[in-house]
């Protein structure tokens, strides 16, 4: 995060526009719908800022800043808690900025956010809610961009739903006393038909709603049972979470997360909630499944919904099953939600078909984590992908398992490691060579290996990131 994104209060508070042209005249009016005290400090005014002179709602400093000035002149930045520097003189604007620095002062430059220490971001006003968008200032036609979609989005009347809520603040927090059930509470307005009832302009439909919900909340004790969610967070991208996965964590009071989940998806829980890791490391001290069990059932016991956040998909080498078992046995609620599973999303960014016709009919998904994942793969079958989880250590092993098994050492492998990462790389090679490509390339996990015909498919499909794609020899 570049910056950290603040709502400043302004009203009654005296701001400084540098610059009486066209674009200190939009900043003029940004800065007084803030309800700031506005002062401009020009040589000469647009006939906008004159106008607003006129009817008294803006200051007139008619001299050019000078970062000389004595008190109460153009130079003098002190008064001010919040400076813009908007001229077409990118020396002058330097010169503000110094100014402001030396002052302890905020300075936005316009169009030049290196100059400055604060950017103004682009805004959707449904007032009181407001939404700011910032692309740290490398492109404000994107941040515009964004707050049309979002604009588009955002419904005309949330404003008036904040308005609602904020009248029925006080009056909840003393009807609920604990935090948690708080947040439930209005959670379940919002899904209620009290916001529909807002955007219909039927406000006493509403506050005979929010009445209803309040004095049947405690009777009906919807809030106070805790939940398990298990949920695949998919194979590393943050965008591959699925929405209702993506929803559940972000109304999670815990959430515990291993080690394959991305700091991106994180983000997309509350920021009040509980985040535990119980990262499985290789070869390394870690954390067991009984323990792990323990710490999901003490919590859904404690009355929190927990998010088991998985990557890939909660029940394909995922233990879900484990852990459905556990909350089953201790008699507590759970839901589980599907994920784009690691062999999936690792096939997709490779280019590798798991089924295709002619070639591939079947898909078999095992672990190579020990020998007897091998043990149980059936002997070869034409038409077959394999597909191995975890064993990165093995893959020489592993290699020379399957050829025991009738498998060709000409057999097209593929190895995708960090899949849909950024830094995804792809392995291609041929199963007898698997080991040597291993050890060359110093494969690391997480990695998948993808076994079968179809493999050889990432060689010449790799749309995601082909420079990293690797053909050994």
């Amino acid at each position: 995060m570049q910056h950290l994104p603040l709502f400043a209060r302004l009203d009654g508070r005296k701001c400084l526009v540098v610059g009486g042209g066209d674009v200190g005249a939009r900043k003029v009016r940004l800065l007084l719908a803030a309800g700031a005290d506005v002062a401009v400090a020009s040589q000469t005014l647009t006939a906008e800022l004159l106008e607003l002179l006129d009817d008294g709602r803006i200051h007139h400093i008619q001299r050019e800043f000078s970062a000389d000035g004595e008190p109460g002149e153009a130079g003098d930045v002190s008064p001010y808690w919040l400076i813009v520097a908007a001229t077409s003189d990118r020396e002058l604007n330097a010169a503000v900025a110094r100014a402001a620095e030396s002052a302890h002062r905020f300075c936005n430059v316009v169009d030049d956010p290196d100059l400055g220490n604060f950017i103004m971001p682009a805004i959707v006003d449904r007032a009181p809610v407001t939404v700011a968008i910032s692309t740290g200032g490398s492109s404000p036609v994107l941040a515009r961009w964004l707050k049309g979609r979002i604009e588009s989005m955002l419904p005309t009347g949330v404003g008036a739903l904040a308005r609602l809520a904020g009248r029925w603040r006080t009056r909840v927090r003393d009807g609920i006393g604990e935090l948690d059930q708080r947040r439930r509470f209005w959670e379940s307005v919002l899904e209620s038909r009290v916001p529909e009832s807002v955007y219909a302009g039927r406000e006493a439909e509403a506050e005979a709603a929010l009445d209803r919900l309040l004095a049947e909340w405690h009777s009906n004790n919807p809030g106070k049972a805790g939940e398990a969610w298990l949920v695949g967070a998919g194979p590393g991208r943050a965008d591959l979470i699925t929405l209702r996965g993506r929803q559940l964590l972000s109304q999670a009071e815990v959430v515990l997360y291993d080690r394959l989940v991305g700091p991106e998806v994180l983000e997309f829980a509350r920021r009040d909630a509980k985040l535990i890791s119980v990262a499985k490391r290789p070869r390394k001290p870690s954390i067991k499944q009984p323990d792990i069990n323990a710490l999901l059932i003490e919590h859904v016991r404690a009355g929190k919904r927990v998010c088991r956040l998985k990557g890939g998909d909660p029940m394909i080498f995922g233990r879900g099953g484990e852990e459905v078992e556990a909350l089953v046995e201790a008699g507590l609620p759970f839901q589980v939600v599907p994920g784009v599973s690691a062999a999936q999303g690792c096939a997709c960014y490779a280019g590798i078909p798991l089924t295709l016709r002619g070639a591939a009919q079947s898909v078999v998904l095992t672990t190579g984590h020990t020998e007897r994942g091998i043990a149980e793969v059936s002997d070869f079958s034409p038409g077959q992908t394999l597909v191995l989880y975890m064993g990165v250590a093995k893959y020489r092993i592993l290699a020379e398992r399957l050829i025991e098994r009738g498998y060709d050492r000409q057999t097209p492998v593929a190895v995708v490691e960090r899949g849909t990462a950024d830094d995804q790389r792809v392995i291609c090679t041929i199963l007898e060579q698997l080991g040597d490509a291993s050890e060359a390339h110093a494969i690391e996990s997480p990695a998948l290996l993808f076994v079968g015909e179809t493999s050889h498919f990432a060689r010449d499909h790799g749309w995601f990131a082909p420079d990293r794609l690797m053909v050994y020899p």
